[in-house]
């Protein structure tokens, strides 16, 4: 499995180009081989993509708006376009609208909405990617969830997902059981910690943190084993807040997964 960096871990640090290129040299020197990352305002998705060569790095997923990509057509052409600049085949949109996040039949809606752009997206040779949060394994009553329905009624072949496993955590949900229910869908997952901090002001206060991979409460080596089983390629490291330099939480991470033998 390569070990890839999502950018949003320091996007602080990419503000200009200049910036940009230290950032993903920083990257690199650690021995990340990938990323997951994005044009800003002022980069064409060309220009990035020379970027991450001079240094090494593959872009393994491309994004476009789910709002855009219903309309099919024009938008669909545009994120399959993008997407070949960083020669991936993911196209990954964000999370579902918050009207649909509260019922059956929004959580139905959403993956028959999801079954049309993966259609359109097929044509042009590319896949459609989720990243979920906690919020989609909201129960639905009857032991059904909102991620059951994502997972169940989508075609397998054009969604497929990147899942979280600080989210998987905070949902409350085994993640490692989660990880194999996907197999043959999930070529990339995030790697993020979940940690419990000291001094919660009240004893049922969840004080959690984001943590770097290995320095909070997951069980890794389950994770692990499960992504050999489900197909992971790339184990992408995001870290949504870090203490310190978040480029310093990188190298730990780095590290750690090194030891867990990713």
């Amino acid at each position: 499995m390569r070990k890839g960096a999502q950018v949003y871990t320091v996007r602080a640090f990419l503000t200009d180009k200049a910036q940009c290129r230290e950032s993903y040299r920083k990257i690199a020197g650690m021995g990340y081989d990938s990323v997951q990352t994005w044009p800003p305002a002022f980069m064409t998705p060309k220009e990035l993509q020379e970027m991450l060569e001079e240094f090494n790095l593959v872009n393994c997923s491309s994004g476009a708006g789910y709002e855009k990509l219903l309309e099919g057509g024009a938008a669909v052409a545009e994120a399959a376009k993008t997407a070949r600049i960083f020669n991936t085949k993911y196209v990954t949109v964000g999370t579902l609208p918050e009207e649909l996040r509260y019922s059956r039949d929004g959580y139905k809606r959403y993956a028959a909405s999801l079954n049309k752009i993966a259609a359109d997206l097929k044509k042009e040779g590319c896949v459609l990617l989720y990243h979920h949060h906690a919020l989609e394994f909201y129960s639905l009553g009857g032991g059904e969830t909102g991620m059951d329905i994502l997972t169940g009624e989508t075609d397998p072949e054009g969604v497929h997902f990147t899942f979280d496993t600080h989210w998987l955590v905070a949902a409350g949900v085994d993640a490692a059981d989660w990880i194999r229910k996907v197999k043959n869908r999930m070529t990339i997952i995030h790697f993020k910690d979940y940690a419990i901090t000291s001094g919660a002001e009240y004893i049922e206060g969840v004080c959690k943190t984001f943590a770097e991979v290995g320095e909070g409460n997951i069980h890794w080596p389950a994770v692990v084993e499960a992504c050999r089983y489900t197909g992971v390629e790339y184990v992408i490291v995001e870290q949504d807040t870090c203490k310190g330099d978040p480029f310093d939480s990188l190298k730990i991470s780095f590290d750690n997964m090194v030891r867990l033998g990713v």
